[in-house]
């Protein structure tokens, strides 16, 4: 297992340093005026706001995002998560309570991963770091409430409905909920935009990662959560 890491560790390394010649783009977050699944989707806010609602209306609750990937995600507070994408594909149970919100999820070129994030009331996920440049994390703000905000480096960008946020989480990078309600996003893992042959590398890669056990394992680990916390869901 120790080589099997280091030597993922290294193909991941390589990456990155390729991903970065191919698409040097600075600019972080990333400018959206020319992304055109983002206004796509952001034009469908209001219908997947609803579709929460009456999922939270109805009762439904989802697990820790700690207790889905078995580790910490060293969250202070309570960050919540449903799963709805991984690997690219719908992931039920919970994808079939938000069939409105996956057509959505379907304007999306390039999804690899859609999940509900929830950060509760007081909750901040410290400044850290993600190891993979090969995708670009987007988030949508659902049900922000007041003062929840992403940093990206040096720069603020407050949680609003409606609004999305594109960035490259190689850099340091923060959350946090300082207002009296949930903050809800639209999480999203999309690969970067590359040239060729430098897109096709990366997705191979990609894939390889998507094999971790931690990630593997996740839809089903979030099935049973969701089993557990919604057993009288009636079926979509």
């Amino acid at each position: 297992m120790g080589v099997a890491v280091e030597v993922l560790g290294r193909a991941l390394a390589a990456n990155n340093r390729r991903v970065r010649r191919a698409d040097p783009v600075t600019a972080n977050p990333r400018p959206l005026d020319d992304v055109a699944w983002h206004g796509r989707l952001a034009a469908r806010f209001p219908e997947v706001r609803a579709e929460w609602d009456r999922f939270t209306g109805a009762g439904g609750r989802l697990p820790r995002l700690d207790d889905v990937l078995t580790e910490d995600q060293g969250t202070v507070g309570v960050w919540r998560a449903g799963l709805l994408v991984s690997d690219g594909r719908p992931r039920a149970p919970l994808a079939d309570a938000f069939p409105v919100t996956l057509a959505a999820l379907g304007e999306v070129e390039g999804l690899r991963s859609a999940l509900w994030s929830v950060l509760g009331p007081g909750s901040e996920l410290p400044e850290h770091q993600g190891p993979n440049a090969g995708v670009l994390r987007y988030h949508l703000g659902v049900r922000c409430g007041e003062d929840a905000a992403l940093s990206v480096g040096h720069v603020v960008v407050p949680y609003r409905d409606g609004e999305g946020v594109l960035f490259d989480d190689t850099v340091p990078h923060a959350a946090w909920n300082r207002g009296p309600t949930d903050r809800v996003t639209l999480f999203l893992e999309v690969y970067r935009p590359l040239p060729q042959p430098a897109a096709l590398l990366n997705l191979g890669l990609q894939k390889v990662l998507g094999l971790d056990h931690r990630y593997r394992s996740a839809p089903a680990r979030a099935a049973a959560w969701d089993a557990a916390l919604n057993p009288r869901r009636p079926a979509a």
